[in-house]
Protein backbone atom coordinates (compact mmCIF):
# COMPACT_ATOMS: atom_id res chain seq x y z
CA UNK A 1 0.00 0.00 0.00
CA UNK A 2 1.48 3.11 -0.75
CA UNK A 3 1.94 6.01 1.63
CA UNK A 4 0.09 9.33 1.22
CA UNK A 5 2.74 11.57 0.06
CA UNK A 6 1.49 14.94 1.72
CA UNK A 7 0.51 17.94 -0.25
CA UNK A 8 2.16 21.21 -0.75
CA UNK A 9 -1.04 22.37 1.27
CA UNK A 10 -1.65 26.05 2.56
CA UNK A 11 1.73 28.31 1.97
CA UNK A 12 1.84 32.12 3.75
CA UNK A 13 1.15 34.45 1.12
CA UNK A 14 4.15 36.42 0.08
CA UNK A 15 4.03 40.20 -1.67
CA UNK A 16 4.07 39.43 -5.29
CA UNK A 17 3.22 40.49 -9.04
CA UNK A 18 -0.70 41.50 -9.27
CA UNK A 19 -3.02 40.01 -12.22
CA UNK A 20 -2.02 37.50 -14.48
CA UNK A 21 0.96 35.64 -12.67
CA UNK A 22 -0.93 35.34 -9.60
CA UNK A 23 -4.17 34.14 -11.12
CA UNK A 24 -1.95 31.13 -13.00
CA UNK A 25 -0.46 30.56 -9.65
CA UNK A 26 -3.94 30.10 -7.75
CA UNK A 27 -5.39 28.46 -11.13
CA UNK A 28 -2.17 25.80 -11.17
CA UNK A 29 -2.97 25.11 -7.45
CA UNK A 30 -6.19 24.64 -7.94
CA UNK A 31 -5.75 21.93 -10.98
CA UNK A 32 -2.84 20.34 -9.16
CA UNK A 33 -5.63 19.81 -5.55
CA UNK A 34 -8.22 18.95 -8.55
CA UNK A 35 -5.98 16.07 -9.91
CA UNK A 36 -5.78 17.72 -13.17
CA UNK A 37 -2.17 17.39 -13.88
CA UNK A 38 -1.65 17.64 -17.33
CA UNK A 39 -3.79 20.68 -17.04
CA UNK A 40 -1.47 21.95 -14.13
CA UNK A 41 1.28 21.48 -16.35
CA UNK A 42 -0.03 24.26 -18.74
CA UNK A 43 -0.88 26.66 -15.97
CA UNK A 44 2.24 26.43 -14.25
CA UNK A 45 4.35 27.27 -17.57
CA UNK A 46 2.08 30.01 -18.16
CA UNK A 47 2.97 31.41 -14.61
CA UNK A 48 6.13 30.60 -14.48
CA UNK A 49 6.39 33.09 -17.71
CA UNK A 50 4.60 35.67 -16.31
CA UNK A 51 6.82 35.43 -13.37
CA UNK A 52 10.04 35.20 -14.76
CA UNK A 53 9.03 38.09 -16.83
CA UNK A 54 8.26 40.33 -14.01
CA UNK A 55 4.28 41.20 -14.68
CA UNK A 56 2.43 40.96 -17.83
CA UNK A 57 2.63 44.09 -18.51
CA UNK A 58 5.90 45.29 -18.20
CA UNK A 59 8.38 41.82 -20.10
CA UNK A 60 11.59 41.44 -19.21
CA UNK A 61 13.63 38.75 -20.36
CA UNK A 62 12.93 35.05 -19.33
CA UNK A 63 16.19 34.10 -18.43
CA UNK A 64 16.15 37.28 -15.93
CA UNK A 65 15.59 36.24 -12.28
CA UNK A 66 13.04 38.04 -10.10
CA UNK A 67 14.01 40.58 -8.11
CA UNK A 68 11.18 41.76 -6.27
CA UNK A 69 10.83 39.43 -3.02
CA UNK A 70 7.39 38.48 -3.57
CA UNK A 71 7.89 37.33 -7.42
CA UNK A 72 10.95 35.38 -6.61
CA UNK A 73 8.92 33.48 -3.47
CA UNK A 74 5.55 32.75 -6.22
CA UNK A 75 7.95 31.76 -8.43
CA UNK A 76 9.34 29.05 -6.32
CA UNK A 77 6.23 27.96 -5.51
CA UNK A 78 4.86 27.70 -8.83
CA UNK A 79 8.03 25.55 -9.95
CA UNK A 80 6.75 23.17 -6.92
CA UNK A 81 3.12 22.84 -7.92
CA UNK A 82 4.80 21.56 -11.31
CA UNK A 83 7.12 19.50 -9.79
CA UNK A 84 4.45 17.66 -8.08
CA UNK A 85 2.20 17.62 -11.68
CA UNK A 86 5.15 16.05 -13.09
CA UNK A 87 5.94 13.47 -10.61
CA UNK A 88 1.86 12.48 -10.19
CA UNK A 89 2.54 12.20 -14.56
CA UNK A 90 6.12 10.08 -14.04
CA UNK A 91 7.74 12.51 -15.50
CA UNK A 92 10.65 12.33 -13.03
CA UNK A 93 13.40 13.58 -14.53
CA UNK A 94 11.60 16.90 -15.92
CA UNK A 95 10.25 16.78 -12.50
CA UNK A 96 14.15 16.86 -10.95
CA UNK A 97 14.75 19.27 -13.48
CA UNK A 98 12.13 21.74 -12.19
CA UNK A 99 12.76 20.60 -8.63
CA UNK A 100 16.72 21.47 -8.81
CA UNK A 101 15.88 24.88 -10.44
CA UNK A 102 13.37 25.69 -7.35
CA UNK A 103 16.05 25.08 -4.67
CA UNK A 104 18.74 27.26 -6.90
CA UNK A 105 16.29 30.13 -7.05
CA UNK A 106 15.91 29.49 -3.18
CA UNK A 107 19.58 29.26 -2.00
CA UNK A 108 20.26 32.13 -4.14
CA UNK A 109 18.40 34.35 -1.89
CA UNK A 110 19.40 35.17 2.02
CA UNK A 111 17.79 32.44 3.88
CA UNK A 112 15.00 35.15 5.51
CA UNK A 113 11.16 34.80 4.98
CA UNK A 114 9.61 34.85 2.16
CA UNK A 115 12.23 32.50 0.97
CA UNK A 116 12.93 30.31 3.52
CA UNK A 117 9.38 29.45 3.05
CA UNK A 118 9.86 28.41 -0.56
CA UNK A 119 12.74 27.23 -0.19
CA UNK A 120 11.30 24.44 2.26
CA UNK A 121 9.03 23.58 -0.23
CA UNK A 122 11.02 23.31 -3.02
CA UNK A 123 13.48 20.91 -0.67
CA UNK A 124 10.49 18.63 -0.03
CA UNK A 125 10.16 19.24 -4.22
CA UNK A 126 13.27 18.08 -4.64
CA UNK A 127 13.06 15.33 -2.27
CA UNK A 128 9.86 13.53 -4.33
CA UNK A 129 12.03 13.55 -7.77
CA UNK A 130 15.04 12.04 -6.08
CA UNK A 131 13.05 9.27 -4.72
CA UNK A 132 11.37 8.59 -7.67
CA UNK A 133 14.57 8.35 -9.64
CA UNK A 134 15.96 5.85 -6.74
CA UNK A 135 18.33 8.16 -5.06
CA UNK A 136 16.68 7.61 -1.47
CA UNK A 137 19.84 9.08 0.55
CA UNK A 138 19.76 12.35 -1.14
CA UNK A 139 15.74 12.31 -1.24
CA UNK A 140 16.46 11.62 3.04
CA UNK A 141 18.84 14.80 2.84
CA UNK A 142 16.97 17.22 1.20
CA UNK A 143 13.48 16.27 3.04
CA UNK A 144 15.55 16.75 6.75
CA UNK A 145 16.62 19.91 5.58
CA UNK A 146 13.48 21.40 4.83
CA UNK A 147 12.32 20.36 7.95
CA UNK A 148 15.13 22.00 9.64
CA UNK A 149 14.27 25.36 7.83
CA UNK A 150 10.50 25.10 8.62
CA UNK A 151 11.40 24.29 12.19
CA UNK A 152 13.50 27.56 12.50
CA UNK A 153 10.48 29.57 10.71
CA UNK A 154 7.88 28.52 13.12
CA UNK A 155 9.77 29.00 16.17
CA UNK A 156 10.32 32.23 15.21
CA UNK A 157 6.59 32.50 13.70
CA UNK A 158 3.74 30.60 14.70
CA UNK A 159 2.10 31.08 10.97
CA UNK A 160 4.37 28.74 9.97
CA UNK A 161 3.70 25.77 11.74
CA UNK A 162 1.01 24.12 9.09
CA UNK A 163 4.41 24.19 6.87
CA UNK A 164 6.39 22.59 9.76
CA UNK A 165 3.99 19.84 10.40
CA UNK A 166 3.62 19.07 6.39
CA UNK A 167 7.27 18.46 6.07
CA UNK A 168 7.62 16.02 9.23
CA UNK A 169 4.96 14.17 7.33
CA UNK A 170 6.92 14.00 4.36
CA UNK A 171 10.23 12.95 6.50
CA UNK A 172 8.02 10.23 8.43
CA UNK A 173 6.99 9.00 4.46
CA UNK A 174 10.52 9.08 3.10
CA UNK A 175 11.79 7.34 6.75
CA UNK A 176 9.53 4.30 6.56
CA UNK A 177 10.42 3.74 3.10
CA UNK A 178 14.39 3.43 4.01
CA UNK A 179 13.18 0.94 6.62
CA UNK A 180 13.59 3.18 9.28
CA UNK A 181 10.38 2.68 11.32
CA UNK A 182 10.97 4.15 14.80
CA UNK A 183 12.23 7.26 13.26
CA UNK A 184 9.43 7.40 11.02
CA UNK A 185 6.66 7.24 13.88
CA UNK A 186 8.36 9.51 15.77
CA UNK A 187 8.16 12.76 13.28
CA UNK A 188 4.65 11.26 11.97
CA UNK A 189 3.07 11.51 15.48
CA UNK A 190 4.61 15.00 16.14
CA UNK A 191 3.33 15.69 12.81
CA UNK A 192 0.00 14.77 13.83
CA UNK A 193 0.23 16.60 17.43
CA UNK A 194 1.21 19.53 15.15
CA UNK A 195 -1.59 19.24 13.13
CA UNK A 196 -4.29 18.77 15.55
CA UNK A 197 -3.34 21.93 17.58
CA UNK A 198 -4.24 23.98 14.39
CA UNK A 199 -7.06 21.86 13.65
CA UNK A 200 -8.56 22.74 16.74
CA UNK A 201 -8.11 26.72 15.93
CA UNK A 202 -9.38 26.04 12.30
CA UNK A 203 -10.89 22.93 11.23
CA UNK A 204 -11.73 23.89 8.16
CA UNK A 205 -8.33 24.77 7.10
CA UNK A 206 -6.64 21.43 8.42
CA UNK A 207 -9.14 18.99 8.00
CA UNK A 208 -6.72 17.70 5.04
CA UNK A 209 -3.36 17.73 6.70
CA UNK A 210 -4.40 16.03 9.70
CA UNK A 211 -5.89 12.99 7.46
CA UNK A 212 -3.08 13.14 5.76
CA UNK A 213 -0.50 12.60 8.67
CA UNK A 214 -3.55 10.59 10.89
CA UNK A 215 -3.43 8.08 7.74
CA UNK A 216 0.50 8.06 7.49
CA UNK A 217 0.67 7.69 11.10
CA UNK A 218 -1.79 4.40 10.71
CA UNK A 219 0.63 2.63 8.36
CA UNK A 220 3.82 3.92 10.77
CA UNK A 221 2.18 2.03 14.19
CA UNK A 222 1.32 -0.94 11.71
CA UNK A 223 5.26 -0.95 10.81
CA UNK A 224 5.88 -0.98 14.43
CA UNK A 225 3.61 -3.71 15.70
CA UNK A 226 0.90 -0.92 17.33
CA UNK A 227 -1.94 -3.18 15.79
CA UNK A 228 -4.39 -1.65 18.04
CA UNK A 229 -3.66 2.22 17.83
CA UNK A 230 -3.18 1.56 13.82
CA UNK A 231 -6.33 0.75 13.65
CA UNK A 232 -8.20 3.54 15.76
CA UNK A 233 -5.85 6.02 13.10
CA UNK A 234 -6.51 4.04 10.34
CA UNK A 235 -10.29 4.07 11.37
CA UNK A 236 -10.28 7.97 12.40
CA UNK A 237 -8.28 8.41 8.60
CA UNK A 238 -11.53 6.66 7.17
CA UNK A 239 -13.82 9.32 8.98
CA UNK A 240 -12.12 12.32 7.94
CA UNK A 241 -11.95 12.14 4.28
CA UNK A 242 -15.38 10.74 4.32
CA UNK A 243 -16.64 14.07 5.58
CA UNK A 244 -14.13 15.33 2.94
CA UNK A 245 -15.04 13.56 0.01
CA UNK A 246 -18.59 14.09 0.87
CA UNK A 247 -18.04 18.12 0.45
CA UNK A 248 -15.65 17.71 -2.17
CA UNK A 249 -15.81 14.18 -4.15
CA UNK A 250 -13.71 15.63 -7.04
CA UNK A 251 -10.61 15.73 -4.98
CA UNK A 252 -10.72 13.77 -1.81
CA UNK A 253 -12.54 10.16 -3.27
CA UNK A 254 -9.11 9.03 -4.24
CA UNK A 255 -7.96 10.16 -0.70
CA UNK A 256 -10.68 8.07 0.80
CA UNK A 257 -10.17 4.86 -1.37
CA UNK A 258 -6.45 5.03 0.09
CA UNK A 259 -7.81 5.35 3.74
CA UNK A 260 -9.68 2.36 3.04
CA UNK A 261 -7.07 0.77 1.85
CA UNK A 262 -4.71 1.32 5.23
CA UNK A 263 -7.86 0.14 7.26
CA UNK A 264 -7.76 -2.75 5.50
CA UNK A 265 -4.41 -3.79 6.11
CA UNK A 266 -4.59 -2.89 10.17
CA UNK A 267 -8.49 -4.36 10.76
CA UNK A 268 -7.78 -7.35 12.64
CA UNK A 269 -11.68 -8.70 11.86
CA UNK A 270 -11.00 -10.49 8.74
CA UNK A 271 -14.84 -9.38 7.53
CA UNK A 272 -14.21 -6.28 8.17
CA UNK A 273 -10.61 -5.79 6.04
CA UNK A 274 -12.60 -7.61 2.76
CA UNK A 275 -15.05 -4.45 3.38
CA UNK A 276 -12.69 -1.70 3.41
CA UNK A 277 -10.67 -3.49 0.31
CA UNK A 278 -13.84 -3.69 -1.49
CA UNK A 279 -14.79 -0.27 -0.59
CA UNK A 280 -11.87 0.70 -1.54
CA UNK A 281 -11.42 -0.91 -5.04
CA UNK A 282 -15.06 0.55 -6.17
CA UNK A 283 -13.98 3.70 -5.24
CA UNK A 284 -11.02 3.32 -8.12
CA UNK A 285 -12.75 1.51 -10.36
CA UNK A 286 -15.28 4.27 -10.90
CA UNK A 287 -12.84 6.89 -10.73
CA UNK A 288 -10.58 4.87 -13.26
CA UNK A 289 -13.51 4.67 -16.09
CA UNK A 290 -13.23 8.75 -15.80
CA UNK A 291 -9.53 9.25 -15.52
CA UNK A 292 -7.89 6.00 -16.91
CA UNK A 293 -4.66 5.48 -15.87
CA UNK A 294 -4.45 8.54 -13.50
CA UNK A 295 -4.71 5.80 -9.95
CA UNK A 296 -2.73 2.84 -11.74
CA UNK A 297 -0.38 2.38 -8.79
CA UNK A 298 -2.82 3.24 -5.89
CA UNK A 299 -5.65 0.85 -7.57
CA UNK A 300 -2.82 -2.38 -7.76
CA UNK A 301 -2.01 -1.45 -4.41
CA UNK A 302 -5.58 -1.93 -3.36
CA UNK A 303 -6.09 -4.62 -5.51
CA UNK A 304 -3.70 -6.56 -3.41
CA UNK A 305 -5.22 -5.66 -0.19
CA UNK A 306 -8.58 -7.10 -2.03
CA UNK A 307 -6.84 -10.30 -2.79
CA UNK A 308 -5.27 -10.63 0.85
CA UNK A 309 -8.44 -10.11 2.87
CA UNK A 310 -10.14 -13.03 -0.22
CA UNK A 311 -6.83 -15.34 1.16
CA UNK A 312 -7.12 -14.71 4.68
CA UNK A 313 -10.91 -16.02 4.58
CA UNK A 314 -9.61 -18.92 2.00
CA UNK A 315 -11.03 -17.82 -0.77
CA UNK A 316 -7.73 -18.39 -2.61
CA UNK A 317 -9.33 -19.19 -5.84
CA UNK A 318 -11.25 -15.65 -6.01
CA UNK A 319 -7.62 -13.84 -4.86
CA UNK A 320 -5.82 -15.26 -7.90
CA UNK A 321 -8.02 -13.72 -10.35
CA UNK A 322 -7.29 -10.27 -8.25
CA UNK A 323 -3.75 -10.52 -8.30
CA UNK A 324 -3.29 -11.36 -11.99
CA UNK A 325 -5.04 -7.68 -12.58
CA UNK A 326 -3.03 -5.98 -9.74
CA UNK A 327 0.04 -7.97 -11.38
CA UNK A 328 -0.96 -6.21 -14.64
CA UNK A 329 -1.26 -2.69 -13.26
CA UNK A 330 1.63 -2.91 -11.38
CA UNK A 331 3.63 -4.23 -14.38
CA UNK A 332 2.37 -0.97 -16.25
CA UNK A 333 3.29 1.16 -13.47
CA UNK A 334 6.81 -0.70 -13.14
CA UNK A 335 7.71 0.02 -17.04
CA UNK A 336 6.50 3.84 -15.85
CA UNK A 337 9.29 4.12 -13.07
CA UNK A 338 10.92 1.44 -12.65
CA UNK A 339 13.28 2.95 -9.81
CA UNK A 340 10.24 3.73 -7.77
CA UNK A 341 7.92 0.78 -8.20
CA UNK A 342 10.22 -2.61 -8.53
CA UNK A 343 9.65 -3.10 -5.26
CA UNK A 344 5.78 -3.00 -5.07
CA UNK A 345 6.00 -5.36 -8.19
CA UNK A 346 8.15 -7.85 -6.14
CA UNK A 347 5.44 -7.73 -3.37
CA UNK A 348 2.62 -8.02 -5.89
CA UNK A 349 4.50 -11.08 -7.54
CA UNK A 350 5.11 -12.93 -4.40
CA UNK A 351 1.52 -12.32 -3.64
CA UNK A 352 0.15 -13.54 -6.90
CA UNK A 353 2.44 -16.40 -6.32
CA UNK A 354 1.81 -17.07 -2.82
CA UNK A 355 -2.05 -17.43 -3.35
CA UNK A 356 -1.80 -19.87 -6.39
CA UNK A 357 0.33 -22.27 -4.19
CA UNK A 358 -2.14 -21.95 -1.39
CA UNK A 359 -5.38 -22.55 -4.26
CA UNK A 360 -3.05 -25.63 -5.74
CA UNK A 361 -3.47 -24.29 -9.31
CA UNK A 362 -1.61 -22.93 -11.93
CA UNK A 363 1.47 -23.92 -10.36
CA UNK A 364 4.10 -23.14 -13.34
CA UNK A 365 2.71 -19.62 -13.11
CA UNK A 366 3.46 -19.69 -9.29
CA UNK A 367 6.81 -20.39 -10.10
CA UNK A 368 7.50 -18.17 -12.51
CA UNK A 369 5.80 -15.60 -10.51
CA UNK A 370 8.52 -16.17 -7.59
CA UNK A 371 11.53 -16.27 -9.70
CA UNK A 372 10.43 -13.12 -11.15
CA UNK A 373 10.19 -11.75 -7.57
CA UNK A 374 13.28 -13.14 -6.04
CA UNK A 375 15.23 -11.36 -8.62
CA UNK A 376 12.86 -8.43 -8.03
CA UNK A 377 13.25 -8.09 -3.87
CA UNK A 378 17.21 -9.45 -3.93
CA UNK A 379 18.56 -6.52 -5.68
CA UNK A 380 16.33 -4.29 -3.16
CA UNK A 381 17.53 -6.06 0.28
CA UNK A 382 20.86 -5.43 -0.50
CA UNK A 383 19.95 -1.81 -0.89
CA UNK A 384 17.55 -1.82 1.53
CA UNK A 385 17.49 -4.43 3.88
CA UNK A 386 15.36 -3.70 6.82
CA UNK A 387 12.59 -2.65 4.72
CA UNK A 388 13.10 -5.84 1.88
CA UNK A 389 14.76 -8.49 3.62
CA UNK A 390 12.31 -10.06 5.07
CA UNK A 391 9.79 -10.03 2.24
CA UNK A 392 13.13 -11.99 0.47
CA UNK A 393 13.34 -14.40 2.93
CA UNK A 394 9.51 -15.60 2.68
CA UNK A 395 9.35 -15.29 -1.00
CA UNK A 396 13.19 -17.87 -1.16
CA UNK A 397 11.25 -20.21 1.02
CA UNK A 398 7.93 -19.79 -1.47
CA UNK A 399 10.37 -20.88 -4.39
CA UNK A 400 11.78 -23.61 -2.85
CA UNK A 401 8.52 -25.02 -1.91
CA UNK A 402 7.26 -24.60 -5.46
CA UNK A 403 10.73 -26.12 -6.90
CA UNK A 404 10.23 -28.96 -4.87
CA UNK A 405 6.69 -29.77 -5.82
CA UNK A 406 6.99 -29.48 -9.60
CA UNK A 407 7.02 -32.33 -11.79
Amino acid sequence: MSDETPRAGRRPQPDGPPDAAREAFELSGRLVLAGRYEEALAATGEAARLLRDGTASTPRPAATRPTDPGTAAVLAHVLVLRCEALAKLNRWDECLRTASEAVDRGRGQAVTAPFTAPLGATLLGLGTALWGLGRPQEALAATQESVDLHRQLAHADPAYRPQLANALNHLGVVLSRLGRHAEALDVTKESVALYRRLSSADPAAHAHGLAQAVNNLARRQAARNQRRRALRSAEEAVALYRRLALANPAVHRRDLAMALGNAARTHVGRAEALAAAAEAVAVLDELDRTEPGVHGALFADCLSLHAAALADLGRFREAAGVTTRAVAMMREQAALNPAARRGDLGVALAFHARVRAEAGIERAEALAAATEAVALLRGLAAEIPALYGPGLAEVLALEDRLRSAAP
